[in-house]
């Protein structure tokens, strides 16, 4: 396969490409129809709310920047969430937002993709396409969209490698496992013109030096706008380089960026979906991998740059699993991207012919897990944070402070209701999280102490506490025995997501818990004194 080849197939790849305007819309249609209800009914999550929180309160460039470099991700989303919320901080207009990126993405696959139209059926059944990348608001569709618009430019217009690396520059400026993927991408299109320029170049090697140029500045300023602040917090990650030397930390790594990568729902019998968390796999997961393995080489033995790109998106997504972060099913996905891409250039130097049965079957899988995915949204209310934070109005609650422990998940009540909390993580009030280390030094068995911190911060106000968790029977008695009061108010349970469900409690100082607090807030002070005296 070649670009020329590409290139003189043009005609014909558009011709293929359209086919009938109205029937690739007809197609669209239920598509656009089901995103459309899976984003209303789908409630926003901490990962989500919390990049458009620290938008807020970034009133500069600067600031935001400063807010960046504790996030572990790349500039492009935060930039663009920082330009909407310079208008609107309304969630509804961040929903809004996401229901624009959904919609390219799927009229890019039924409008301007080479595949037949069963075929894109199949793509758009498949899970990442029918909710991971679509419903969720997160950066992941960003780097979707500019991978297909690559895509396009890649079949439609090889000689245009500056637009080329732009696009994949900006893939990079996505997210960290897109610097991965459009470093796959960049393999593979350098093979492919190399291999072109030894019978009739496309473009002169002054501009593909151009190229490079361009994609080296944009992906640079990509890792540094990513790289770790002095004071990042790895309570939540973990730090680099732990399970370096775990073989079976490395198999399960590479497990999910195969198996995981086509089949990404948990097992129906669970009752959920999101997010499989296979750990080491079990035997079954062990044979899926073997299958998806042999059904890639199987689609694409014949072609070795598009072996290429699939294997380094495996190798270094692989190798970033597990020397850095391990990751979730939505970085796991970037193996099904890789394939995706293989397949478009595939279509688009061989118009009429069918995939090999094995590149069926992998779409297939994927189709299993996005149906799985949308029927079972429907058993479970992804997060309960717009649920509490709806009660607590409701109830004439908001005006109570708000304390709350499990930093990760409470944030995101608290920016429902669009006002700070006191994390007893951190001993600190904010309307976000911030990955900062201040967080870090936390341990459970510290909770009645810091809760009772909480209590003098605000003076002794009733609290309106949060907990990701039932407060255990030993944590409330130590409490009373602090001379706090907790009283279980609500309880919003069965979320999709584990770690967003929430128990609200009332905790109030009873009379007798004075001296308690003065002698905590005594041994704070004396605490503080030594450290700074050494």
């Amino acid at each position: 396969m070649t670009l020329t080849a590409e290139l003189n197939d043009r005609p014909e790849l558009a011709r293929r490409r359209s086919g009938s305007l109205r029937g690739n819309l007809l197609l669209a249609a239920p598509f656009l129809a089901l995103f459309y209800v899976q984003l209303v009914h789908h409630n926003l999550w901490r990962d989500e709310l919390n990049a458009f929180a620290i938008t807020w309160a970034s009133p500069t460039l600067h600031s935001l920047f400063w807010h960046i470099h504790r996030e572990g991700h790349p500039w492009l989303w935060y930039v663009i969430l920082w330009l909407l919320s310079r208008f609107t901080v309304s969630l509804a207009a961040f929903k809004l937002l996401q229901g624009c990126i959904g919609s390219s993405i799927i009229l890019l696959i039924a409008l301007r993709s080479p595949f037949r139209r069963w075929e894109k059926a199949l793509i758009l059944a498949s899970y990442f396409f029918s909710f991971e990348y679509t419903v969720l608001a997160r950066m992941y569709g960003i780097l979707v969209v500019l991978l297909l618009l690559y895509c396009w430019e890649r079949t439609m217009r090889p000689a245009r490698p500056i637009v080329s690396a732009v696009l994949l520059g900006l893939m990079a400026s996505a997210d960290v496992v897109g610097m991965i993927l459009s470093a796959a991408l960049l393999l593979e299109y350098a093979w492919a013109a190399l291999a072109q320029s030894r019978t009739s170049p496309l473009f002169s090697r002054a501009k593909a030096a151009l190229a490079l140029l361009v994609y080296a500045a944009i992906t640079l300023f990509a890792v540094w706008s990513a790289r770790p602040a002095p004071d990042v917090s790895w309570r939540t990650t973990g730090r680099p380089l732990v399970y370096a030397h775990s073989f079976s930390h490395l198999y399960g790594a590479f497990l999910r960026y195969t198996s995981e990568a086509f089949f990404s729902v948990k097992s129906p019998r669970s009752g959920y979906f999101w997010n499989p968390q296979l750990g080491s796999g079990g035997p079954a997961y062990s044979i899926l991998m073997l299958v998806v393995l042999a059904a890639l080489y199987l689609s694409l033995r014949r072609h070795r740059n598009l072996i290429l790109l699939v294997a380094v998106t495996i190798v270094a997504g692989t190798a970033f699993s597990h020397l850095v972060y391990l990751g979730s099913i939505r970085h796991y996905g970037i193996t099904f991207l890789a394939f995706l891409t293989a397949l478009w250039i595939l279509r688009g130097a061989m118009p009429s012919k069918l995939f090999p049965a094995a590149a069926y079957l992998l779409l297939a899988l994927s189709v299993v897990s996005g149906a799985w995915a949308a029927i079972a949204a429907w058993r479970h209310p992804f997060s309960n944070a717009k649920v509490a934070a709806d009660w607590i109005r409701a109830n004439n609650l908001n005006s109570l402070p708000l304390v709350g422990q499990w930093d990760t998940s409470v944030i995101g009540v608290a920016e429902h209701l669009h006002r700070p909390i006191y994390m007893i993580e951190c001993r600190c009030q904010d309307t976000y999280l911030l990955f900062s280390s201040r967080r870090d030094d936390y341990t459970d068995d510290e909770a009645p102490q810091r809760i009772l911190g909480a209590e003098d911060f605000y003076h002794g106000q009733p609290l309106l506490f949060v907990d990701a968790e039932p407060l255990p029977s030993s944590e409330q008695s130590a409490m009373e025995s602090l001379g706090l009061h907790v009283q279980p108010l609500a309880a919003f349970s069965g979320a999709e997501e584990i770690l967003e469900n929430f128990y609200l409690y009332r905790i109030t100082r009873d009379a007798a818990g004075s001296s308690s607090s003065i002698t905590f807030i005594e041994r704070r002070m004396r605490e503080a004194h030594e450290r700074s005296a050494r």
